[in-house]
């Protein structure tokens, strides 16, 4: 059984801790396959297409069939500062390493890309709304990444149908996606 789901105007501490409850009890290997199947049917492989993809925390979609599976598109993915800082981009196809947090992400070595170069970005989120705005971490790394993306640039929320909802707290820094990857397809957001 799920657990109530929070207010529309709860802290977003409090919807982080729903959706956490929830992450918990799914199916990620099933989920992973399904949304995959999706992307693959929306996303048209091209030499001329740069997608950010996220490489997986526990509790998230992997993406990595994804790109194993598609040899035209130039995949990129995210590193997480060691202190200070920003995410950065970089190429994937080269060595990863895993971070302070356990997931793995391109070595330092790996080459670095402006975010404006991308195409596609494939983003993580707790959950998601129907308006497309993205639920966090809290640190708000992927906001001020997209801030450097190019205007034009489909931002894709990847997440389970069960933690998407009708309405989510927003800060003023919240950036929404334009679609929604989930088990049932790929669809615009409100």
């Amino acid at each position: 059984m799920s657990p109530p789901l929070p207010e529309a105007d709860s802290p977003k501490d409090v919807w982080r801790e729903w959706a956490r409850s929830v992450r918990g009890r799914l199916d990620w290997e099933a989920l992973s396959e399904q949304v995959i199947a999706g992307l693959k049917d929306w996303i048209i492989p091209s030499n001329d297409l740069t997608v950010l993809v996220f490489l997986p925390m526990a509790n998230e979609i992997n993406l990595v069939p994804l790109v194993e599976a598609d040899s035209k598109t130039r995949f990129v993915a995210t590193r997480t500062p060691e202190r200070e800082g920003g995410l950065s981009v970089h190429e994937l196809g080269g060595p990863l390493e895993v971070h302070r947090s356990g997931f793995l992400q391109p070595h330092s070595s790996a080459t670095l890309v402006s975010p404006d170069a991308v195409d596609i970005a494939l983003l993580p989120g707790l959950a998601f709304d129907l308006y497309g705005n993205r639920l966090g971490q809290g640190a708000a790394y992927f906001d001020r990444l997209l801030q450097s993306t190019r205007a034009g640039a489909k931002r894709v929320g990847v997440v389970p149908a069960a933690l998407v909802v009708d309405r989510l707290p927003v800060y003023a820094h919240d950036i929404p996606v334009e679609f929604l990857a989930t088990e049932e397809g790929v669809t615009e957001t409100a």
